[in-house]
């Protein structure tokens, strides 16, 4: 009998945009698999165009679907579950599921294969999964998100970039917001920095989305494009491959850029960046001296700098 493969991955956004080498990376380990990938309603459409593998998606706030969907994963007999997300709830699914592999990243009754090291936020949580797969005999080798833009795709950046007069390589992008829900992660001089590369000759596009908008289009007013909203995920990551290269906080897009192989400079202060920088992005990385996230303030980090830090990319 042929494996049956269930991968769970419900969200958020930047942590399914990391998960998606891993999600190939098992798909290449069980070729003649039948896949399945579990996720929220709003995040199936990421893995739409990945080969082999069918989506399944279900509203995770709502209980009588999280219900219904244990009762679809026990009648479907997988024989091989990833949890690849690790909260208790997919861990009780995958339990309930009766199959005789789960894998997962804690040492439970819900998991066959876990990481012999107790997670306690210690490295970034790629690595963690890495590690993880690794007990599964599965490696992965692409460090980058994968999010490949289709022929529709490229011609809709390149329209939107000659509407506004812009060429590659003109231009940088930046991402100046964060959730609602951790304002303390933005931070404050993005203005500055725009106005500085506006005295270089480059344009800044506002990218974000609608939580976004009033700050964009305040940003947009100082100087820059506001491109609130424009963008899907694959769009921005295309419009990221033309672009210069990105400043972003420590949010979503940052992830999605990183699919770009541009350089993204994530600002850090609140949040340890070693454990949610953006993949292959290391060296990247723009931080204030992490002591106690509660304590750590973004205004501590100058315009002067952020700018030295990205000097290098300033120099044509």
């Amino acid at each position: 009998m042929s494996d049956k493969v269930l991968i769970i991955k419900l969200g958020a956004l930047g942590d399914i945009v990391m998960s998606t080498p891993l999600v190939c990376a098992i798909k290449k380990h069980h070729p003649r698999s039948q896949t399945v990938l579990l996720t929220a309603l709003q995040f199936g459409y990421v893995f739409e165009n990945f080969d082999g593998i069918s989506i399944k998606t279900f509203d995770r706030h709502s209980l009588y679907q999280t219900l219904e969907i244990a009762k679809w994963i026990r009648s479907n007999n997988f024989t091989h579950i990833y949890d690849l997300q690790g909260s208790r709830r997919t861990g009780i699914l995958t339990l309930m599921s009766r199959a005789a592999f789960r894998a997962g990243n804690h040492n439970t009754l819900s998991y066959t294969h876990f990481p012999a090291a107790p997670w306690k936020g210690q490295q970034h949580i790629f690595d963690r999964m890495c590690l993880l797969l690794k007990t599964c005999d599965i490696n992965v080798h692409e460090r980058r998100p994968i999010l490949k833009a289709s022929k529709v795709v490229e011609n809709n950046i390149s329209s939107w970039l000659e509407s506004h007069s812009l060429h590659t390589n003109a231009y940088v992008i930046m991402h100046a917001g964060s959730s609602p829900l951790k304002p303390e992660k933005r931070w404050p001089y993005f203005s500055a920095l725009a106005l500085y590369f506006q005295s270089k000759n480059i344009t800044t596009v506002w990218v974000g989305a609608i939580d976004d908008e009033s700050l964009n289009l305040a940003l947009s007013e100082v100087t820059g494009v506001n491109a609130s909203m424009a963008f899907d995920i694959f769009e921005l990551a295309e419009l990221g491959r033309r672009a210069r290269f990105a400043v972003t906080n420590d949010s979503g897009p940052m992830h999605i850029l990183a699919a770009a192989n541009i350089p993204i400079f994530g600002i850090f202060g609140p949040t340890d960046w070693t454990r949610n920088h953006a993949l292959g992005q290391e060296e990247n990385v723009i931080a204030t001296i992490f002591t106690k996230p509660d304590e750590t303030s973004l205004a501590e980090l100058s315009v002067e700098t952020v700018i030295e830090a990205i000097s290098s990319e300033l120099v044509l």
